[in-house]
């Protein structure tokens, strides 16, 4: 059959606004200095690393075919490409962690789930959809289960402290595979037992339609429908009495503190395990299943929309300047990480919302250049060059992940 069109304008948007998300949450704290949720916090934490990987899945499957899987052979070649794209990731992963800049960098996570996405590229729509849904409830009650052993085995406060680094991995963390491996897959800050689900949701949602204006539709109000009430359960939990008091005890965090880290992330929460009530908050990076749906939510009403609005604009002027920033995910991504290490190695304070729209501004004129010029960004091509090594030209399979 033949392949889709290389790029899907409303993916491209949807994976720059992960982007610019992403970017903002690396510089800018959870609460004001008022005591307040930070607005950019508030508004991406958590979400924008699910759309992030979300996006991935999505990427996969519209390089796998779309809605009609590719044959056998186009589906090898793919999965040969998508096996060296993980290699190349991770060793990037660990190269932006040896940065020491003071974010979660989800580069050598990201290539552990394309590596979970190996056998799944020539699944139907029905099937990814199923497996995403059980995914997402049962992949958080499994590390709660594992960290909960964890605990009992060792030690609360020595499996808390010793079972995960604490910093994104690097290099150095390769001498220690065990507890590298356990900070990837369980104990870490995006654990790829329970984040198999968005990439995972991703793969069904890249075997729907998405040229169509109803299902992008039905991916906006859906999206918004989970999100909402996951929400909505999540603040009545949180506002039962008693609830707070008892993640306070157990993470050691001020009451009034938790008041908005609660609403913008609050990564202690791992503190609160073997308590239940962890599988029952709606935090940003928390990782329970009720976290799991909010943030997928947001995910996909982000890309709904995107698919809707990339419709209307069409020609626009400036259409074309967030699916840019889209196109140059990894050079930008990759490229702030630098940006960020280097300004804290010189000293330069770069924090707040002003850093934010430095950030956000850089990635626009860069989306720009690439809306105005076709090219991809010098990671892009180079990922794309590496992937290919070797190979002829191969019919029935798309260049690669959108």
């Amino acid at each position: 059959m033949p392949v889709l069109p290389h790029r899907l304008t409303g993916v491209d948007a949807a994976r720059g606004v992960a982007l610019l998300g992403l970017a903002a949450v690396h510089v800018t704290d959870p609460a004001t200095a008022a005591g307040h949720p930070d607005p950019l916090h508030l508004v991406f934490s958590g979400g924008a690393a699910a759309l992030f990987v979300t996006l991935a899945g999505v990427g996969l499957a519209l390089a796998a075919g779309g809605p009609e899987p590719v044959p056998a052979a186009a589906a090898a070649v793919l999965r040969r490409r998508t096996l060296r794209r993980a290699g190349v990731l991770f060793v990037l992963g660990l190269a932006c962690g040896a940065l020491g800049t003071p974010v979660a960098v989800i580069l050598c996570h990201y290539a552990l789930l394309f590596l979970l996405a190996l056998p799944l590229l020539r699944l139907r729509g029905g099937a990814l959809a199923a497996l995403a849904g059980a995914w997402l409830v049962l992949g958080p009650v499994l590390v709660f289960g594992l960290r909960a052993a964890g605990q009992a085995m060792l030690g609360r406060e020595e499996f808390l402290q010793g079972a995960r680094l604490w910093t994104s991995p690097a290099p150095t963390d390769l001498a220690t595979p065990a507890l590298l491996l356990t900070d990837l897959l369980v104990t870490g800050y995006y654990p790829v037992l329970s984040w198999g689900a968005f990439l995972v949701a991703g793969l069904a949602i890249g075997r729907l339609d998405l040229r169509a204006p109803r299902t992008a539709a039905l991916l906006a109000v859906g999206g918004v429908g989970a999100g909402a009430a996951a929400l909505g359960v999540g603040a009545a939990v949180r506002g039962a009495d008693g609830v707070v008091a008892r993640i306070a005890a157990a993470t050691g965090a001020a009451p009034e503190e938790l008041d908005t880290t609660l609403l913008t992330g609050e990564h202690r929460l791992a503190w609160l395990i073997p308590d239940p009530l962890w599988l029952a908050l709606a935090t940003p990076h928390g990782g329970s299943p009720l976290e799991a749906v909010r943030a997928l939510g947001w995910a996909v009403a982000v890309l709904g929309l995107c698919l809707l609005l990339s419709r209307r604009r069409g020609r626009a002027p400036g259409a074309g300047v967030l699916p840019g920033v889209g196109r140059l995910s990894l050079t930008l991504y990759v490229g702030h990480l630098v940006l960020l290490g280097a300004l804290m190695a010189a000293g330069v304070p770069f924090r707040g919302l002003a850093a934010a729209a430095v950030l956000w501004m850089l990635f626009l004129a860069a989306g720009w250049a690439a809306a105005r010029t076709g090219a991809d960004g010098p990671l892009e091509s180079g990922m794309r060059s590496l992937v290919r090594r070797g190979e002829d030209a191969r019919p029935g399979v798309a260049p690669g992940p959108h």
